[in-house]
């Protein structure tokens, strides 16, 4: 049976996505056909499209775009117990591979799980990648705890919204770096503290912290060092070569640098959607832009100025 798929076929700016159409994907046993309501839009997105990982992504033309979704469950593999159809769920998809730009897409029953109540179909989109780089970066790899001090850079783009929420629920104290236009938004979202980054840059200052997680990706370890306390950690998630060189080189010291590379936990989407229901994590839209609009959304996400996520209504 056809679907419509918005894809790419060479390496390009936005202009290079087109929609086309294609066959609808089976699920296999540990699997479930998904109908697409909503996608969210990634930096990793254009990272991919631009042809900058080139050795992992040249085997599959046409390519579909996007990691983030949310829709609802038309078909389940035999083997899949935790979801019925009609559920209303959510997730991402490992974009080299495969993305979620389409339809219909299949997924395994251990990468999504049910929306949270409070949310609508655009607004769980934007959660997956975000929050659980966020939530992964932070506990998994900086083990933050109470009292933990915390800068996060680029505080108010898709990650940096969600970094600062969790941190909070966490009960760290909490240094958000962004531009002016941007201070008032992140001291709501929860800051307690804000550089201007274009009137200071925190690696001059003498202030210490114990995490430095950069979502922007304009530092490295060798640049943070010395804002690190003494058994502090850098956190890229920027996965290139000079920040895994910089990971490896650095495993004797006391001070740590690393890269997260997310991956999309049911666990995780469940500790999320319990902070979500809850009123303690907020998801944050700039903008959401209809599925015929796909071009526009990204030369949106890619002038580096949304506050939070864009999403694409792929119902629209």
């Amino acid at each position: 049976m056809a679907m419509k798929a918005i894809v790419y076929e060479k390496y390009g700016p936005p202009e290079v996505l087109k929609s086309i159409e294609t066959q609808k994907p089976i699920p296999k046993s540990n699997e479930l056909l998904i109908k697409v309501k909503a996608i969210a839009l990634n930096p990793l997105d254009y990272r991919i499209r631009r042809g900058w990982i080139r050795p992992l992504t040249d085997f599959n033309f046409p390519r579909l775009i996007g990691s983030d979704f949310s829709g609802e469950v038309v078909e389940i593999g035999e083997k899949v117990r935790s979801f019925q159809k009609g559920d209303r769920v959510y997730g991402m998809s490992f974009q080299i591979l495969s993305g979620t730009s389409a339809d219909y897409i299949k997924i395994k029953a251990s990468a999504l799980s049910i929306i949270p109540d409070t949310l609508s179909f655009e607004q769980a989109a934007a959660v997956p990648l975000a929050a659980q780089t966020s939530l992964q970066a932070l506990r998994d790899l900086g083990h933050l705890g109470k009292s933990g001090r915390v800068l996060v850079n680029g505080a108010s783009g898709g990650v940096g919204v969600f970094a600062i929420g969790i941190a909070k629920i966490m009960g760290a104290h909490i240094t958000a770096v962004t531009s002016f236009r941007n201070t008032d938004f992140v001291k709501d979202l929860g800051a307690d503290e804000v550089i201007d980054y274009t009137k200071e840059d925190f690696t001059k200052s003498d202030h210490k912290y114990d995490i430095i997680f950069d979502c922007w990706g304009n530092k490295n370890f060798v640049k943070v060092e010395g804002s690190l306390e003494e058994k502090g950690i850098y956190i890229s998630t920027i996965p290139n070569v000079k920040n895994y060189f910089l990971s490896f080189k650095n495993l004797i010291g006391q001070k740590k640098g690393k890269v997260v590379l997310v991956k999309s936990k049911n666990e995780d989407l469940e500790t999320l959607k319990g902070y979500i229901d809850k009123g303690s994590l907020r998801v944050i839209i700039d903008k959401v832009f209809p599925k015929s609009e796909i071009i526009d959304a990204y030369k949106y996400l890619e002038t580096k100025r949304a506050k939070g996520k864009v999403v694409v209504n792929f119902e629209s």
